[in-house]
């Protein structure tokens, strides 16, 4: 299991299409995926509207957690994500 803080850099925070590629990635990776905000309100990355809930805003700093073979290459290309969208 790995973590990191990181914070959502996209303009748009993170909406619904950086959300599903991030379930992509978990999903490929073959990873289970936990964001987590600092009021403790969380999300698993295996559900696009638990992500949507959190209301990450640019701006926003949130724990990622990632258990499983491929944790750290999966946290990687999520902080990807959170840089600049990957390209979305």
């Amino acid at each position: 299991m790995v973590n990191k803080h990181l914070t959502v850099k996209i303009p748009e925070g993170l909406h619904f299409r950086a959300a599903a590629k991030i379930l992509k990635i978990a999903r490929e990776q073959r990873c289970s995926v936990l964001l987590e905000k600092k009021n403790g309100e969380s999300a698993d990355a295996a559900s696009l509207l638990e992500m949507l809930t959190l209301c990450a805003i640019s701006g926003t700093r949130l724990k990622v957690t990632a258990d499983g073979r491929n944790g750290s290459k999966a946290l990687a290309m999520i902080e990807e994500v959170f840089e600049n969208g990957a390209g979305i």
